[in-house]
């Protein structure tokens, strides 16, 4: 008890419980009194102990559930006690008996097939409906295939194999063709019930390894919910998703703020300033009295964000423009623009309301209306070219479709011309990039960096990159 109980303090560790190693040594003395025949009992204790404060209680319910729930093999067992189909289980093959027989028992009285002989000890508790001891047969063959090593989802259908070939998936296989092709009836009625119940243990197999990985890594589902909204394209992504997306985009910008918040300025370490140095130190004879250190001076980068907010591309827009706000740290100075047909700034919106509120408030108020980049270009040059310099970095969000307008290159060269860099961040593929009404091509020159732009992932790189030019 005391390993398993190991194992639930790591698992409560992966679910944001801060659990401390005396905390743990109390848990154990509680079980020593409490015992665990009354699962309720050991549930409010260890909570007691372990959880602090409400949000963390809820947590521990939700944790506690998972890693003691025993409920694999105990519902819709295809395969009854006796052999025979289980009701819930779907239908099998049965025979009755010949008349001699019958007339030999009650009347109207039936018997189904009987069992054909096999080896497989799995066979054997699968068509003996045996969920206990195939629980605890389950639970031995993922720690000896290491389970607790699962670091992605990815992997639950690697796992799921090795622990159905050590639980004896590939003797198994080998009876059930072995009864197939013998010829005989009860044999290959055998085999079907068999097949069954294989199916039944591979569903059962998979779904404890997803509820393993919820817990070796992350006991609380959080981070299987991010996983899956990091690899989703964020053009496809559902509103149930946005909250996720937003916390998701938060933690990326939180990080990349604490990697790149360098002081501004160095002063008393670093490289020795030889040439400040002596020179300081003329009036003592030499003497080294006053060191001086060089000193460096990071400029912040100043980022203009045109954003298309129409159609299915504002998803993208929405979440760059969190992470972009979300780095106030390092990033003070950004303007931000968006159009469909006609071009505003947003700023303002974004220093008077929370980002939420001004990301849905931009797109209210711009998102409606056939694309024009051509147009959006001209009244951005109207707005803001006075004020970008060698310092300023001009990031385009958009596919580029222009709906056959006039495509505006000459204001984006004159743009490129004044600033230090431009990004075009595009939400389509690059094979889709010349097609229809594209101008992706006629765009690509005046800009130094283009590349797809879709997940969560893409919004980080594209950050870092922004973030590494001020160095």
């Amino acid at each position: 008890m005391e390993k398993t109980l190991g194992e639930f303090v790591v698992a409560l560790r992966k679910a944001d419980l801060e659990v401390s190693p005396a905390e743990t040594l109390d848990a154990m003395h509680a079980l020593d009194i409490i015992g665990v025949e009354d699962k309720r009992l050991l549930r409010d204790s260890l909570s007691i102990i372990l959880a602090k404060t409400p949000e963390e209680k809820a947590s521990f319910d939700v944790c506690f559930e998972r890693f003691f729930s025993f409920r694999h093999f105990e519902t819709a067992f295809p395969i009854a006690a006796d052999g025979s189909p289980n009701d819930q289980g779907g239908t099998l093959a049965m025979a009755e008996e010949g008349e001699g027989d019958r007339e030999a028992r009650s009347p109207g009285k039936r018997r189904r097939n009987t069992i054909a002989h096999f080896n497989s000890k799995l066979g054997h508790l699968l068509l003996g409906a045996n969920q206990a001891e195939l629980s605890v047969m389950m639970r031995q063959a993922a720690r000896e295939v290491g389970l607790e090593r699962i670091r992605t989802l990815r992997e639950r259908s690697l796992y799921a194999r090795r622990i159905l070939l050590h639980m004896g998936l590939g003797q198994l296989d080998e009876e059930i063709a072995r009864l197939e092709h013998s010829g005989d009836d009860n044999n290959i009625a055998t085999a079907q019930r068999l097949i069954e119940g294989k199916r039944y243990l591979v569903d059962e197999v998979k779904d404890f390894v997803e509820e393993q990985y919820l817990l070796l890594v992350d006991g609380t589902g959080g981070r299987f919910i991010s996983e899956a909204v990091s690899q989703t394209k964020l053009t496809n992504m559902q509103v149930y998703y946005f909250e996720h997306i937003r916390e998701a985009v938060r933690k990326l910008a939180n990080q990349l703020a604490k990697r790149h918040a360098k002081r501004r300025k160095i002063y008393n370490r670093g490289h020795l300033d030889v040439r400040k140095t002596l020179r300081r130190n003329l009036q003592y004879d030499g003497s080294l009295f006053d060191i001086k250190w060089k000193q460096i001076k990071l400029e912040r980068p100043k980022v203009f964000v045109i954003c298309d907010v129409s159609g299915s591309v504002k998803n993208v827009s929405r979440f760059l423009l969190t992470f972009l706000y979300s780095l106030s740290e390092v990033l003070p100075r950004v303007r931000a623009f968006a159009f469909s047909n006609e071009l505003g700034e947003v700023t303002e919106l974004f220093e008077k309301f929370p980002v939420d509120d001004a990301i849905q408030m931009s797109l209210d108020d711009y998102g409606k209306g056939s694309t024009d980049y051509g147009q959006a270009f001209r009244k951005f040059r109207e707005l803001a070219l006075s004020d970008v310099d060698g310092r300023s970095t001009i990031i385009i969000l958009g596919d580029s479709r222009n709906n056959y307008f006039a495509p505006g290159t000459a204001v984006l060269k004159q743009i490129a011309g004044k600033a230090r860099q431009v990004i075009w961040l595009n939400p389509e593929t690059r094979d889709r990039w010349r097609e229809g009404d594209a101008e992706m091509s006629s765009y690509l020159p005046f800009c130094q960096y283009a590349d797809v732009c879709n997940s969560l992932a893409d919004l980080e790189r594209m950050v870092s990159r922004v973030l590494r030019s001020a160095q």
